[in-house]
């Protein structure tokens, strides 16, 4: 898998479908009697191009499932993880976190980094170093590998007053403002219904701002098409 993914590769969104383009710190290259060589004519530089590597263990992009619309836990709040060359696996326990790493039992967590036991579970019993899911039996696995364990949000399929909807606490007050624009369209108040709406795109924005935001600047040729 590439190095520092999060500075090497930018994804674009177009529709259902996700354009994946690779950041590069050289110009093209070529192999010639077995030696790496840098194309002459070419531009060395900063630049995108599409990737043309295996990678080995894929990328993974973290987004909210919509298909788990409320969930029994902030976004804010499940931030437990572990990881460490130490983790190893029998058939219903992860040894190598636990409660002393903040997991508790009842958590949904997330395994990456394993040789066969990557996927989501639910624990149903946690100790000091230790984690255990009774439900679904682990693959046999020494500590070796670098892997992590972290916590996801477990979805609330009886959702009540105690339940999130499965944003963050941004975005879930812009939910709250733009129910409220649509009850005062509803009743014919059209004022505040524009108060709640450019509370709403208010909060939207303030979340989108707290996002990496970059730009990137290339030469273009004497003849490139503009």
């Amino acid at each position: 898998m590439s190095f520092d993914t999060n500075r090497t590769w930018f994804y674009q969104i177009v529709g259902r479908n996700i354009h994946l383009y690779q950041y590069v710190q050289t110009s093209n290259t070529d192999t010639i009697a077995g030696y790496r060589i840098r194309l002459p004519n070419d531009y060395y530089g900063n630049q995108l191009i599409y990737p043309n590597e295996d990678i080995t263990n894929g990328l993974r992009i973290e987004y909210t499932a919509l298909n788990e619309p409320f969930v029994s836990e902030a976004l804010e709040t499940t931030t437990v993880s572990a990881s460490g060359t130490d983790v190893s696996f029998s058939t219903t326990v992860i040894t190598g976190a636990g409660t002393g790493d903040g997991f508790a039992s009842g958590d949904k967590i997330r395994v990456i980094g394993s040789a066969s036991n990557d996927g989501d579970y639910t624990t149903t019993g946690a100790a000091s170093n230790t984690l255990t899911d009774s439900t679904t039996p682990f693959t046999a696995e020494s500590a070796g590998e670098s892997i992590t364990v972290y916590q996801i949000p477990k979805e609330d399929s009886s959702p009540s007053e105690t339940s999130h909807v499965n944003l963050n606490r941004m975005l879930s007050l812009a939910c709250v403002d733009y129910v409220k624009a649509m009850a005062s369209d509803l009743r014919g108040e059209i004022d505040r219904k524009e108060y709640y709406m450019k509370e709403f795109w208010k909060k939207i924005g303030d979340n989108d701002s707290n996002k990496r935001k970059i730009a990137m600047l290339f030469p273009s040729g004497s003849y490139a098409v503009r």
